[in-house]
């Protein structure tokens, strides 16, 4: 009985997280970054980093640093796995996958596949807060 409940807790959390996509995509997220450690580029990330993901399933990637546009791209959902291709000429060239978790008003992202430090470093340094 237990994990029956479990189960029927689990298809409705996944349920919920799909309409929710199916009604505008994750949404406006904030993260700040500050520090000289690794994960900073020695202080050269440091700021307010905004990500906008309007549509639930592709689009384009809108990214700012402190109200600055900082980079973009496209970006394609499946499932809980999302897979960014970077604009051309700039400083990401390659394709990025993650993962990612929306929790209440948190979305957090963990690195499968990227050779981009920067881009991993900026997802993945702190959890991001929904904004808007």
């Amino acid at each position: 009985m237990k994990r029956l409940v479990t189960l029927a807790t689990i298809l409705l959390v996944l349920t919920l997280a799909a309409v929710a996509l199916a009604a505008g995509g994750l949404g406006k997220f904030e993260t700040k970054i500050t520090g000289k450690g690794p994960r900073t580029e020695k202080g050269m990330l440091d700021g307010t980093w905004t990500i906008d993901l309007k549509s639930p399933t592709s689009g384009k990637l809108n990214l700012s640093r402190n109200g600055q546009e900082a980079g973009g791209g496209t970006y394609v959902i499946s499932g809980s796995t999302i897979t960014l291709t970077p604009k051309k000429h700039g400083v990401c060239t390659t394709k990025g996958k993650y993962t990612f978790k929306l929790t209440a008003k948190t979305l957090t992202f963990t690195k499968i596949t990227d050779t981009c430090t920067e881009r991993s470093d900026v997802l993945t340094a702190h959890p991001w807060t929904k904004v808007g």
